[in-house]
């Protein structure tokens, strides 16, 4: 493909720069040309006046030539008029003449001698040989006869007797034989048949000499008239002699002028024909000068790739089989660390190698965008995977990106949707396998079905010419479109050697840079709509404007490669190039203009990138709760709404600074308002702490030296450090935490200097964190604070808690004064964010209401000794919905009574409440099912339909349901106020203000409240607060009242 590629574009620019070379020439070659045009020219006008002249002449003679042959036509018909007149008169006589010659020429000497014998012949033969006697001019007797006839040459002076010039009186005797009418043929014949023959010859003769004294007038006439045509014939051959003549000179000048005319055209031919062609270059190096120098940079390119072809393939492939599991920064030290040891081995690599560069097409990864697929580059090595690779993807997916692009891609290939869990998926997947269509198996465990081996394997083969594969217990056709995609929404699993070599394992667990460019996109089609439309509209149209610009430079290299002979002479081809030049330099001002139009709205949308950025590091700290609990699980999706419903019940600002900040704000307090009452107590503060020091490492407050350092601590314990000066108060372990402070943090610089020589302390919030001893014999006042970097780099002076920030000095405590770290963090939270991290959020019934709807459930996670029942009660009263309750405490066997009620309630718009879901494990997958079913397309579920679940952590509680679910806990919250203002939320208005004891009551239930906020607060002191653990229950308060 690299050769191939190389090739085309080589070729294009070998034509390019061989048009360069003709350019050259073919100018030289019209320079020449011209004068020599001129010259012959001139020429060819010469020889046109000559022959102009001597046609003239020609034309003279012509005139006199064609009367004269006018005049000897007419002669000529006249003589052949005559000549046939007396031609029609001599054909009267000559046959007649001629059958008496062919008669005379069927005698013989014995016809003859036959006559002669008679004595005494008969009277016609007689009369037959007297006319002959007198034809002949003698006496006409017998004697004479057979005188006649007896002479050797007797029948030849017949034959040749003289017929034109018969004697008139012989003629006048000859009469009264041809009168006499015995004197025939026919009848002669009767008495000899050789008598019959001179009979007709001598009637023969005497017709013809009637007929010649007719004709022989017309032919002395005849001969006059053709003496008088052949002196005029005479005359005009002369004639036409001289125009022949004239005519062969100027056939000759003629042919010159011709030869002329045509070296002339072919000089002037030659000149258009260079001319056009020059014209022609000029428009293919017009039309494809950006292209030359791009083409000789892609050659360049294709030729480096190709010499490294070995190394990046391999790399490539090493890509494709093992490091779909790992995350981005991990994949690219695989392919850095790869890339070296190649150059070791001395195979030839690319420097900045990456899956994309050797993989990718640009237009699909186009496509892939448009169907979802983020942007990052994470993402798009994700999809290689999926496509080049082998074997079938099993993607981890834990926020169904991955899922939403497959559905997208594939959805007009006719996807089908299947779990293990389906009891006909195997059904669903053989129908697939025969037809070709794509498969994705969802919501993967661990484990695979064993079912799924053959295809996984993807162990076909041939029979009959048909191709298959055996699945469950019968052979099926095997499509070759047949495409099967796995999804886990398992954030970490663990996958055992025997299934990783059966799939591709890829990572598609969504990154922060990724996230982050969703979330802008959420924002900015929120706060302005029409940004985002005409973002998204430039996107398609850009993809659109490249992918023809590609394809016209296709063409373009298609055609060039394809044309044989000199490329300037294919017009048809140039006025291609150059229609498809014109319609790509449009789309490359259409695409650097839409480009423009992309950078300015980038600009204007990276105005809300700080929102954006703030909404992808709180759900990177959700995400990383369910590593704490399995039931604090949260979908990218639900997080998502959760962001966009914040944003659009912002307060509306004109100020765009102002309109920020609003957003920051209240996204960061309602994600962590809905997260945090869905969370145990003591987990709270755990994901303020986290969402605070994650907002500020993102901000650039916190180093990440600095977080790891708090987290971890010094690395190394057995190491060399300074020796401990000898003074009483400063322990071994103090001098190492000192020395690993200043060694590991610059801030911390001179921090053992200043240990022994001045009070080391800093205050964060209401706590005060000490070093060293208060006083001591050798301190001295410690130098004004300066923020600026000394000469001598020794890092800022000054007092430490001036100097430090505020995780500084958290750091500071967790090395001197470990025990107090949870009492600062809730300042630093407090300092930070705001004194609203550090309390526990309403959990109000109806405030959660409004979190819900008809395919969203409510999750009460339970504590030890909790029961919301009673506040669902009260609030179902509050809603008059008492009487539309339906509740179940599930257990074995309340499986199907839960489903028929769940059923029922979808139609008719009643609340359900299953308690104690931990308690029917085996009925959880089909919970999930028929929640996951709510949200289905067909799904017809009422909309005043709710559903309350409730449920002890636990593992196999269905993740779908915790990830789309409004989650909230049921246990005592942290701090005084908070436990009396949960009291509180628990009574009613009336009970409160309308009793008939007035203040007094009033003060009694405030006392009774404040009284049960301190025995719960008590408890966080342990066996020192109460020796046996007191369970919160707020319904004790009820009864005491």
């Amino acid at each position: 493909q690299l050769v191939q590629s190389r090739d085309r574009i080589a070729n294009g620019l070998k034509k390019l720069l061989e048009t360069n070379e003709l350019v050259a020439k073919m100018e030289v070659e019209l320079t020449a040309l011209e004068p020599e045009l001129k010259k012959k020219s001139a020429d060819t006008d010469a020889l046109m006046a000559t022959l102009q002249v001597d046609q003239k002449k020609a034309d003279e003679v012509r005139v006199v030539v064609l009367k004269d042959e006018a005049t000897a036509k007419e002669k000529a018909e006249e003589t052949q008029q005559i000549a046939a007149d007396a031609q029609r008169d001599l054909d009267e006589a000559l046959p007649a003449l001629e059958a008496a010659n062919k008669a005379l020429d069927a005698l013989d000497k014995s016809d003859i001698s036959e006559i002669r014998v008679f004595q005494k012949p008969p009277e016609l033969v007689l009369t037959v040989l007297e006319a002959i006697c007198t034809l002949f001019n003698a006496r006409p007797d017998w004697a004479n006869s057979k005188q006649l006839l007896g002479d050797p040459g007797f029948l030849k002076r017949m034959i040749e007797y003289d017929k034109d010039n018969i004697p008139e009186n012989t003629l006048k005797k000859l009469k009264k034989y041809i009168d006499n009418p015995k004197f025939h043929p026919d009848i002669v014949e009767k008495t000899s048949k050789a008598c019959k023959s001179m009979c007709m010859w001598a009637r023969a003769l005497d017709l013809y000499a009637r007929v010649f004294k007719t004709v022989e007038p017309k032919r002395e006439k005849l001969k006059i008239a053709q003496a008088d045509l052949d002196v005029v014939q005479a005359q005009l051959a002369e004639k036409q002699k001289a125009l022949a003549d004239v005519e062969a000179k100027i056939a000759e000048l003629k042919s010159s002028y011709d030869k002329s005319l045509a070296e002339k055209e072919e000089l002037s031919q030659n000149i258009q024909t260079t001319a056009d062609r020059l014209k022609r270059a000029s428009k293919l190096t017009s039309a494809l000068a950006d292209e030359q120098i791009r083409w000789a940079e892609s050659v360049e390119m294709f030729e480096k790739e190709i010499g490294n072809v070995v190394g990046n393939v391999f790399i490539a492939a090493a890509c494709v089989a093992y490091f779909g599991a790992f995350t981005s920064s991990y994949r690219l030290e695989l392919v850095r660390s790869w890339t070296d040891h190649c150059k070791k081995l001395g195979i030839p690599v690319s420097d900045e190698l990456t899956l994309v560069s050797v993989l990718g097409d640009s237009y699909e990864i186009r496509q892939w965008n448009i169907f979802g697929l983020p942007r990052d580059s994470f993402s798009t090595e994700n999809a290689l995977l999926v496509t080049r690779g082998r074997r079938w993807p099993l993607m981890i997916d834990p926020q169904d990106q991955a899922n939403r692009w497959i559905r997208t891609m594939e959805r007009r290939n006719g996807l089908k949707l299947i779990k293990l869990t389906d009891p006909n998926f195997l059904r669903t997947l053989e129908n697939a396998i025969r037809i070709g269509q794509p498969v994705l198996l969802e919501e993967v465990e661990e484990t695979l079905d064993p079912a799924l081996e053959p295809i996984l394997l993807k162990q076909t083969f041939m029979q009959g010419g048909r191709l298959l594969i055996h699945l469950g217990d019968s052979d099926i056709d095997y499509d070759k479109n047949f495409r099967f995609y796995m999804t886990t929404k398992m954030a970490n699993p663990h996958y055992l050697p025997e299934v990783c070599i059966k799939v591709t394992i890829i990572n598609f667990t969504v990154i922060q840079s990724g996230l982050e460019d969703q979330l802008l996109s959420d924002v900015v089609r929120l706060e302005r709509p029409d940004l985002e439309e005409k973002r998204n509209q430039l996107i398609v149209r850009i993809n659109a404007d490249k992918s023809e610009l590609k394809r016209i430079e296709n063409e373009i290299l298609r055609k060039m490669y394809h044309s044989e002979g000199n490329i300037l002479d294919d017009e048809e081809l140039i006025e291609t190039l150059n229609s498809s030049k014109i319609t790509s330099g449009e789309i490359s001002k259409r695409l650097v203009q839409a480009e423009q139009t992309e950078a300015m709205i980038s600009t204007e949308r990276e105005n809300y990138r700080s929102v954006a950025a703030r909404g992808s590091v709180m759900y990177f700290v959700v995400a990383t709760l369910a590593e704490v609990d399995p039931m604090y699980q949260y979908s990218l999706k639900y997080f998502q709404q959760l962001f966009n419903i914040c944003i659009e019940n912002s307060a509306k600002s004109t100020d765009l600074t102002a309109r920020l900040n609003t957003l920051i704000t209240n996204c960061t307090n309602s994600v962590y308002t809905n997260i945090a009452r869905g969370l145990f107590e003591q987990h709270k503060l755990m994901f303020s702490f986290m969402l605070c020091c994650d907002i500020m490492r993102q901000s650039g407050k916190i180093s990440n030296d600095e977080w790891s350092y708090f987290l971890r601590g010094a690395a190394g314990m057995d190491k060399e450090r300074p020796e401990k000066p000898d003074i009483p108060w400063l322990t071994q372990a103090l001098w190492n935490d000192c020395c690993d402070l200043e060694e590991s943090l610059p801030v911390f610089r001179n921090i053992c200097t200043d240990i022994v020589t001045t009070p080391v302390y800093c205050n964060i919030g209401r706590l005060q964190v000490r070093a060293n001893p208060e006083e001591y014999s050798n301190y001295t006042d410690p130098p004004p604070f300066n923020d600026e970097q000394p000469p001598n780099g020794e890092g800022p002076i000054g007092h430490w808690d001036e100097r430090l920030t505020d995780f500084q000095k958290l750091i500071l405590v967790k090395v001197f004064l470990e025990e107090k770290v949870v009492f600062a963090i809730t300042d630093f939270v407090n300092n930070n964010l705001g004194s609203q991290f550090v309390e526990s959020p309403p959990t109000d019934l109806s405030i959660l209401f409004e979190d819900m709807s008809n395919i969203t459930p409510l999750v009460f996670v339970l504590s030890t000794g909790s029961d919301p029942m009673s506040s669902f009660l009260r609030f179902a009263k509050e809603r008059n919905y008492s009487d539309r309750i339906h509740a179940i405490s599930l257990g074995q066997g309340q499986g199907p009574v839960a489903e028929k009620m769940i059923s029922n309630a979808t139609k008719s718009g009643d609340w359900v409440f299953l308690q104690n879901c931990h308690l029917a494990a085996s009925w959880m997958l089909a919970m999930e099912v028929l929640v996951k079913n709510f949200s289905s397309p067909d799904a017809n579920i009422h909309d005043d339909f709710r559903l309350f679940l409730s449920s002890m952590p636990t593992k196999f509680f269905p993740v779908s349901v915790l990830q789309n679910s409004v989650k909230v806990t049921n246990e005592p919250p942290k701090g005084l106020r908070a436990n009396c203002r949960r009291a509180f939320t628990e009574l009613s208005v009336e009970l409160f203000e309308t009793h008939i004891l007035g203040v007094t009551w009033r003060k009694l239930v405030f006392g009774l409240c404040f009284f049960h906020a301190i025995i719960q607060e008590r408890k966080k002191f342990g066996p020192l607060g109460w020796n046996i653990k007191v369970n919160d229950n707020i319904s004790k308060n009820k009864h005491f009242l």
